[in-house]
């Protein structure tokens, strides 16, 4: 993608900083970001053309103006917290569904020709069935992938009413550099990477055979930018590596980058927790032309040493 006006919501949060550094360099780039998750440093090596407006998505009053000659709109602005979305769901639905809604709007307005709109594997719930197939019925288990599932079936339902061109990502299991660690509830690859870094022993929920799918967040930026350019319209797409990896086979491979065993504290499993999660992929390479290219091995590599650098903390508890 060359030559495009672009403009990201949330684009200083962890996904969508890096797709900010993948896209700024070759199109005119702008990103608004409330600062409430994500933080000015993840834009510090981000092309000194790209434009940042301190606001949120619902300040409706603003969109317009934002939106306004834009060629393509990727919006990542949510909170993202399963159990804080259990704690606190009326601040989700505002945030996830009512400003999804104003920028699918405000975006048709401004005759902006494609909204992607960045969603989660969490719509599919926890269903034993795997992969994870988009033509799967939702099944959302928690406040947050409700309002995923319903981002969804706004721009479904804004698509059909208007002639903005919608685009709908279900990520799977995002690591790497810029992925906040200190949350209860963070990725396991960043909480990992962490206490590696700072010489603790790495928490293991269960027995450590859940699976996951993950993909690096080099790949994801990739796989958004196709998705902003391919004739995908209408599509729902899963993005993932389409490979299953234990809890416990990320251990081995720290074990391994760091060459020396690592401390391990077993803990009781947490209710609620999804045991295996694998993307279907292959809408993603017959539409796209995606394929995962980063390996786990080099991913973690990557995302330990990020994390050296920030002389890296690992959460407690």
């Amino acid at each position: 993608m060359k030559g495009k006006r672009i403009l990201i919501t949330g684009g200083a949060g962890f996904i969508g900083s890096h797709l900010v550094d993948r896209l700024g360099d070759r199109n005119e780039v702008t990103t608004i970001d409330d600062l409430s998750t994500g933080t000015l440093r993840n834009l510090s090596v981000a092309p000194r053309t790209v434009r940042l407006k301190k606001a949120s998505v619902l300040q409706s009053e603003l969109l317009p103006e934002v939106m306004a000659g834009h060629d393509i709109v990727y919006h990542l602005a949510a909170k993202t917290s399963v159990p804080e979305s259990v704690a606190h769901p009326d601040e989700y639905w505002r945030t996830n569904v009512e400003g999804t809604v104003r920028v699918l709007k405000a975006a048709a307005d401004a005759s902006v020709p494609r909204v992607v709109f960045i969603s989660s594997a969490a719509v599919y719930g926890d269903s034993p069935e795997t992969p994870k197939v988009e033509s799967m019925r939702p099944a959302p288990t928690s406040p947050y992938a409700t309002t995923k599932m319903v981002g969804e079936f706004a721009c479904q339902e804004i698509r059909g009413m208007t002639k903005l061109e919608t685009v709908v990502v279900r990520l799977f299991n995002a690591y790497g550099p810029r992925q906040d660690p200190s949350a209860p509830y963070a990725g396991v690859m960043a909480k990992f990477a962490a206490a590696v870094a700072a010489n603790r022993p790495i928490d293991i929920y269960g027995d450590g055979e859940q699976t996951r799918d993950f993909l690096y967040v080099g790949d994801i930026a990739e796989g958004l930018e196709l998705a902003g350019e391919k004739p995908v319209n209408g599509q729902v797409i899963n993005l993932g590596s389409g490979e299953a990896l234990t809890v416990n086979d990320v251990v081995r491979i720290l074990s391994e980058i760091t060459d020396r065993p690592i401390r391990v504290a077993r803990k009781p499993a947490r209710p609620g927790d999804i045991l295996h999660s694998r993307a279907d992929v292959t809408r993603a390479k017959e539409t796209l032309g995606f394929v995962a290219r980063t390996s786990v091995r080099e991913g973690l590599e990557k995302t330990l040493q990020a994390m050296k650098a920030r002389k890296g903390r690992a959460p407690k508890g």
